[in-house]
This record gives C-alpha cells, sequence and structure tokens, in this order.
C-alpha cells in the first residue's frame, strides 16, 4: 500500500472504469477510517463504500452509471484528503 496524491488517485480511478480486466482498487484515507473499494470483472464494477456510506452497489460497465457512482462517492469519502493510501490488485472479482 502506498500514499499518492488525490489528484493521481482520481486519475486511476478513471483508468479502472475504463478497463475491463479482472482486478481490484482499494483506496484508504490517511487515518485509515474511511474507504473505497472498486473491483471489476465479468463487464460489472462492484463498488464499496465505507465511511460516510456503507453501502455496496454493481453496476455495468457499458453504461455511464458506474463511472458517475465512482466519481460521487470518491467526492463523497474524500472530500478534505490531500493525499490517500492506494492498494490495487490483479486478480478475481470478489470484493469481501
Amino acid at each position: 500500500m502506498r500514499e499518492i496524491p488525490i489528484k493521481q488517485a482520481q486519475a486511476v480511478l478513471k483508468r479502472v472504469v475504463k478497463e475491463t480486466a479482472n482486478q481490484r482498487t482499494s483506496l484508504l484515507t490517511k487515518k485509515k477510517d474511511r474507504s473505497l473499494i472498486v473491483a471489476t470483472g465479468d463487464g460489472t464494477l462492484t463498488l464499496v463504500e465505507q465511511g460516510y456510506v456503507n453501502a455496496r452497489q454493481t453496476y455495468h460497465l457499458a453504461g455511464r452509471a458506474a463511472k458517475h457512482a465512482v466519481t460521487t462517492a470518491f467526492k463523497r469519502e474524500f472530500p478534505r484528503s490531500h493525499r490517500v493510501y492506494l492498494s490495487q490488485t490483479k486478480e478475481g472479482h470478489d470484493v469481501g
């Protein structure tokens, strides 16, 4: 897990939404009290929020709904953050 600037994290999420490969991306705040997990695979995107909102939602990658949901969740969970922790894995679609 590495710490990256918030702008770089936004770019990583935009790239994740465009790809269809099986991968899992986790973003956490400095205190690790809020997180956002994005897992893609089989044409779907699973979004798990923990922090201000505790929710798990699944979207199809074909439409714009997935990109909009990821952007909205990102802004909601990291409103004042300047740096976040990033963890990426290129594996299965399973989100715990």
